[in-house]
């Protein structure tokens, strides 16, 4: 039995347009739906309006520090389930982010289907989640 990843919706928070244009293209073929966020405010803006299932977070925001847009997302009751994933350029990040909350950390550059996979992965490691398979 599968998860019906088609059914669950991506924040994609990178202050790069062509990263997250390629972070779109890599989840295209999964089905999830992505929506994109260029800044820590507007992240977290978009996160209490449309509780996605999953946050793809970058740690260097222009506006604040992708750390202080994890605190505020696990303090939101509205996105208490939510997983969030740090994406950085730096190697030891993996120990940071469940220092600080997150659910995993993946180090960039990434391999598309490595991406692509790890989100899946947390996704189906979601209880919320129901499988129309």
């Amino acid at each position: 039995m599968g998860i019906d990843v088609a059914k669950q919706q991506a924040l994609i928070v990178d202050d790069s347009d062509v990263l997250r244009r390629l972070i779109e293209m890599c989840l295209r073929p999964t089905g999830i739906k992505t929506v994109p966020a260029s800044t820590g405010a507007e992240a977290v803006e978009l996160a209490s309006a449309i509780d996605p299932d999953i946050v793809l977070l970058d740690i260097g925001l222009p506006d604040m520090t992708g750390w202080e847009v994890l605190e505020r997302l696990r303090q939101s009751e509205i996105n208490a389930g939510t997983k969030v994933m740090i994406l950085s350029g730096y190697e030891d990040i993996h120990h940071e982010a469940k220092k600080r909350g997150a659910d995993g950390a993946l180090v960039k550059p990434f391999r598309n289907d490595e991406l692509r996979n790890a989100v899946v992965e947390m996704l189906a490691s979601s209880s919320e989640i129901v499988s129309s398979a």
